[in-house]
C-alpha cells in the first residue's frame, strides 16, 4: 500500500486510536476502579487460570498521570492525522510510550502480582507498539507513487 491509499489507511487509523485513547483516558480518570474491577470480572471468566484482583486506586498522583499519557497520545495520533509525512517520527515517540507501559505492566505482573489488568496491559500495549510502527512504516510510503506529495 503507498501513496494515497496508504494516507487513508493511517489517518483512519489514527483516528480511530484517538478516539479510543479519549474514551479510555476519560474511563480511567471518571471511575479508575469500575475500570479495574471490571478487567477482573474478565479474568475471572477466562479459562487462564486464577488471578489476583487489582489493587485499589489509592495513589491520585498516578491516577493523574496516567489521565495525562492518555491525553498526550491521544494527541500524538490527532497530530500525525493532520499530516502523516510530517509529522510521522511523532508515531516513533507513540510505540516507545506504549513500549514502555507494556514492559512496565509486565513487570508489574511478574515481580509483584499475577493482576488481569497486568498481564492484559502487557499485551494490549504490546500490540499497539506494532501498530504504531506499522503505521510508521506506512505514513513512509506516501507522496510515493506518480507524484510528489502535496505541499504542507
Amino acid at each position: 500500500m503507498t501513496g494515497a491509499a496508504a494516507e487513508r489507511f493511517v489517518v483512519i487509523s489514527l483516528r480511530l486510536l484517538a478516539a479510543t485513547f479519549a474514551i479510555v483516558g476519560l474511563l480511567f480518570i471518571a471511575t479508575p476502579d469500575g475500570v479495574l474491577s471490571t478487567l477482573d470480572d474478565l479474568g475471572e471468566w477466562l479459562p487462564l487460570g486464577q488471578f489476583s484482583d487489582a489493587p485499589e486506586t489509592l495513589q491520585q498522583l498516578w491516577l493523574a498521570l496516567g489521565f495525562s499519557y492518555m491525553v498526550v497520545i491521544t494527541g500524538i495520533c490527532l497530530v500525525v492525522q493532520a499530516d502523516v509525512v510530517r509529522y510521522r517520527p511523532l508515531l516513533l515517540v507513540l510505540a516507545a510510550g506504549k513500549a514502555a507501559s507494556s514492559l512496565a505492566a509486565l513487570g508489574a505482573y511478574l515481580f509483584d502480582d499475577d493482576v488481569f489488568a497486568y498481564l492484559l496491559n502487557f499485551l494490549v500495549d504490546g500490540s499497539l507498539v506494532l501498530v504504531a510502527l506499522v503505521l510508521w512504516s506506512l505514513a513512509g510510503r506516501v507522496g510515493r507513487v506518480g507524484a510528489p506529495a502535496a505541499p504542507g
